[in-house]
């Protein structure tokens, strides 16, 4: 028997085991909890939202509009704010924070009124390779972005967002250093990427991998604060292969939380390229403070229904059972503070992604097969909801995912 076939059966024996042991029903692939009843439309200056059977408070939805965004809507006769936002191809979004009883809807019609806001979200420097983004002077989001220097290769390697708790008193992700140092807050990469007789790793090579290169929009308002920047993906002859356009918006939600939507466009320079890895090393994914490494004994992870039976202070890692989940909960503590980290893979995601997990800290997404081409992107779109505690559950993650599913 070789190697390969040893390998394949204990993987067979350790997910029977697993049924045994914890009563699975293995329906691989069944993640898709899409309900109907979240309802957007527009007719000419009116909104209405149709919220499902859980409701919504404070989410933020979006619908196409034309012309220019009004700053306030009226409501019933409560003013509520809006900000213009845009689709990946230029479309013009107005988005709102909705909140409407379960199975009830709700209009918002155009106001001339420019006096509804109350927080807004702003940029600020931080230093010469950190920018943050503030709500009423309260961190949420640090973009850090520093020039390669090949005499602190580990330290600037690569830009990353790192994430503060949703009441701005401290940093819930990990920066450089610590426990696999290439690990950091909000990132992005692949351990095996092919082109032109080349294999490069943007994931964890200890070299010049991936490089700001420009800030294309800052957007600042009452719903949400965000950016688009792009990063180059660079081989190790110092040459540029792709181009990431990544975009992130953050909204404050009530009750100390937040929520970030990121996207990221790769675009290749070069052909074809084979964005290869595996699950444990590549995609879009979140690492939380080295703390949570150091008290791992406190770290869970709830998942849909599909795989619930798994325990939750296990890591659930076999990458063929555990394939199109449509979202997955990270429960953790930083410096004795609990934090909920709600992942959400947005269902034009191309299908096959295989969900990493990790109890020292780090969980996301793969997704396998994707090559990209010159004039033929792939266009990744994920959600995250973090919060103070550990409230958020199944059922909040089944209402969430359906609102995020329908934004344009």
């Amino acid at each position: 028997m070789n190697r390969l076939s040893k390998i394949s059966l204990t993987s067979v024996s350790l997910i029977c085991f697993s049924i045994i042991l914890f009563g699975c029903d293995i329906r691989a692939g069944v993640g898709n909890q899409i309900e109907e009843g979240i309802v957007v439309t527009r007719d000419n200056n009116t909104i209405t939202v149709t919220a499902g059977k859980n409701g919504l408070n404070g989410t933020p939805v979006a619908i196409e509009w034309d012309g220019e965004v009004p700053a306030c809507l009226d409501s019933n006769g409560e003013l509520v704010a809006a900000q213009q936002g845009e689709t990946a191809d230029g479309r013009n979004l107005i988005w709102i924070l909705a909140d409407i009883s379960a199975g009830d809807s709700r209009e918002y019609v155009a106001s001339e009124q420019t006096d509804c806001l109350s927080k807004t979200f702003d940029w600020q420097k931080a230093g010469p390779d950190r920018s943050r983004l503030l709500i009423d002077d309260m961190p949420v989001v640090e973009y850090v972005h520093p020039v390669f220097d090949s005499n602190r290769i580990d330290e600037t390697m690569k830009p990353f967002h790192h994430v503060y708790a949703p009441d701005g008193s401290q940093l819930i992700t990990k920066g450089a250093g610590g426990n696999y140092s290439h690990h950091r807050g909000i990132f992005y990469g692949y351990n095996n990427i092919r082109f032109n007789d080349k294999t490069v790793n943007t994931w964890g090579g200890q070299v010049r991998s991936n490089e700001h290169s420009s800030f294309e929009a800052e957007w600042t308002g009452p719903v949400f604060g965000g950016h688009e920047v792009v990063i180059d993906w660079i081989d190790r002859d110092d040459e540029i292969f792709a181009k990431d356009i990544r975009k992130i918006q953050v909204y404050q939600l009530p009750g100390n939380e937040m929520m970030i939507d990121v996207e990221s466009m790769l675009s290749s320079k070069v052909g074809p390229v084979e964005l290869d890895g595996d699950h444990h090393h590549a995609g879009i994914q979140f690492r939380a403070a080295q703390y949570v490494y150091d008290n791992a004994e406190y770290s869970r992870f709830v998942r849909p229904d599909d795989w619930a039976c798994f325990p939750e202070d296990r890591e659930m890692n076999d990458s063929d059972w555990y394939s199109n989940s449509p979202w997955n909960i990270f429960r953790f503590v930083v410096e004795g503070e609990p934090y909920t980290v709600g992942y959400f893979s947005h269902p034009q995601n191309p299908q096959g992604g295989q969900m990493s997990e990790r109890l020292y800290g780090r969980f996301g997404e793969f997704i396998p097969g994707m090559v990209i081409d010159e004039g033929q992107p792939l266009t990744l779109r994920y959600r995250l909801l973090i919060a103070n505690g550990h409230e958020i559950d199944r059922e909040r993650m089944v209402r969430e995912y359906n609102a995020y599913s329908i934004i344009p």
